[in-house]
């Protein structure tokens, strides 16, 4: 397996001792850089470009989710470190792999770290190896790993540095949650859904044209409507002639004017 780099960000000494205790029994990782605040740990990940960054929450000057935010342009799998629990469900906007509270007990730390470097490494390749058919995706979020059909896609929608999946009730149904979040870009996941019907109908949503129902015109602006959806996805001004015109095709519900 190849070696994974690791920057560890917080500015009290002993949590950087106890985090490098633990990582330095992986043979797979290896710590570049060791910080104590926010504005040093961004120009680290921006120079360093590391695997993983276990990252504090409070910090002088500069808090944890400021330090992800300038770098979310980054790729880079993040862990908070945090002697507070109240930010847990901030952590989670951001899509870090684990949110661990201080202090933290070695097992839950070698656990995250296993985590990382085999549920998010070797389970991944081992099902793309398994999966044969052509219409399922092989996506992995956060700490787990999903199979998901492409007839199971309502839409996907780009949201910062990330997209949010949107399901149908048969996969919602088959993946116990209505939306499954991913690192993957829009355009790779047009790249990989061009022949099984879906279409970049915006900068920011790709949805799944065999469950469109028609075209809206509402408030000056385009939107198509989905199957047993009730959500209306907008639709760029380049793209409305392109889909009229396989609505047309498709014999499906002609467009109309919204209220």
């Amino acid at each position: 397996m190849q070696t994974k780099t690791v920057i560890l960000v917080d500015d009290e000494p002993a949590a950087i001792n106890h985090l490098r205790s633990v990582i330095s029994g992986f043979e797979e990782l290896q710590i570049i850089a060791e910080v104590g605040d926010g504005k040093s740990a961004i120009e680290e990940i921006t120079n360093k470009e590391p695997d993983i960054v276990f990252l504090d929450i409070e910090m002088p000057e500069m808090n944890g989710f400021e330090v992800a935010e300038k770098t979310r342009h980054l790729s880079y799998q993040l862990v908070f470190a945090t002697a507070y629990d109240q930010y847990a469900l901030d952590a989670f906007n951001t899509n870090a792999i684990d949110y661990l509270l201080k202090p933290i007990r070695p097992n839950l730390l070698k656990k995250c770290i296993q985590k990382i470097l085999y549920q998010e490494g070797l389970i991944l390749e081992r099902l793309q190896e398994q999966v044969t058919e052509s219409e399922t995706l092989v996506l992995s979020e956060g700490s787990r790993t999903r199979v998901i059909k492409f007839t199971d896609i309502h839409y996907i929608e780009g949201i910062g540095r990330y997209r949010r999946i949107h399901l149908t009730a048969e996969g919602e149904a088959s993946n116990n949650t209505d939306t499954i979040i991913s690192d993957t870009t829009l355009d790779d996941f047009a790249q990989q859904l061009s022949d099984m019907h879906f279409m970049r109908i915006h900068r920011s949503y790709l949805v799944n044209f065999n469950r469109v129902t028609g075209l809206i015109f509402e408030s000056r602006k385009h939107y198509v409507q989905l199957k047993e959806c009730y959500t209306k996805v907008p639709v760029s001004r380049s793209k409305v002639a392109i889909i009229k015109e396989r609505l047309v095709d498709g014999y499906r519900i002609p467009t109309r004017r919204g209220a």
